[in-house]
């Protein structure tokens, strides 16, 4: 089996990402029920798309507290409250270990590990720190550290340059169709995640990992 690069995301991928029960847990008062829990999610992320406010703090041009105040105006929670509710995030992305268990087989197969995350560098620099599956990991690029973030071209052409990548030896896996859009433009090999079982028949039917 010839080697490749699989490009790890992180968030909703090896890390849990629930921003509902999130909302619901630090903002009761604004968000008592999931539907109410859902609609100020998207006030707060707005979807996480380039140009929404929470993205800028992905791409590192926005401070927590800055930013606490900048989403007060969009969603009518205090900044405050904000504030406790970004800098509680972190704690809450636990490690998906279904995803993770597929980490090392990969590595066995001979598989380059890397990770393209939007992830703001206070996160980034807590979860470094404190999961484990980082150690199956060649290289990665947090876009806090980089002012660059996914689904823009700029930041798939720094990990091309980064690592050398060859896009047809270059698998992808992220859980936004945005991101897999842009890889798939560049030629890519791509996944779209929706667990980490249908991750794996995918990979397998791709001939990248063994049964």
């Amino acid at each position: 089996m010839t080697a490749k690069t699989v490009v790890f995301d992180l968030g909703a991928v090896l890390l849990h990402w629930k921003p509902v029960e999130l909302a619901m847990h630090l903002l009761p008062e604004h968000a008592p029920d999931p539907l109410a829990a859902a609609a100020l999610c998207e006030r707060i992320f707005q979807g996480l798309h380039p140009g929404a406010t929470w993205a800028e703090f992905d791409r590192g041009t926005v401070e927590p507290a800055p930013l606490a105040a900048l989403l007060a105006a969009q969603s009518g929670v205090d900044a405050a409250d904000l504030l406790h509710f970004i800098e509680a995030i972190p704690d809450h992305l636990h490690t998906k270990d279904d995803t993770a268990a597929l980490l090392p087989r990969l590595q066995a197969e001979g598989h380059r590990l890397v990770y393209l995350s939007n992830m703001p560098t206070p996160y980034s620099q807590h979860l470094l720190q404190q999961r484990a599956f980082f150690s199956y990991f060649e290289d990665g690029i947090f876009s806090g550290r980089v002012g660059l973030v996914k689904p823009e071209h700029p930041i798939f052409e720094l990990a091309e340059s980064q690592w050398d990548l060859t896009p047809a030896d270059t698998v992808f896996i992220d859980d936004n169709a945005h991101n897999i859009a842009t890889a798939q433009a560049r030629g890519w090999q791509a996944i779209q995640f929706l667990d980490a079982a249908q991750c794996e028949r995918d990979l397998q039917a791709l001939g990248w990992l063994n049964d």
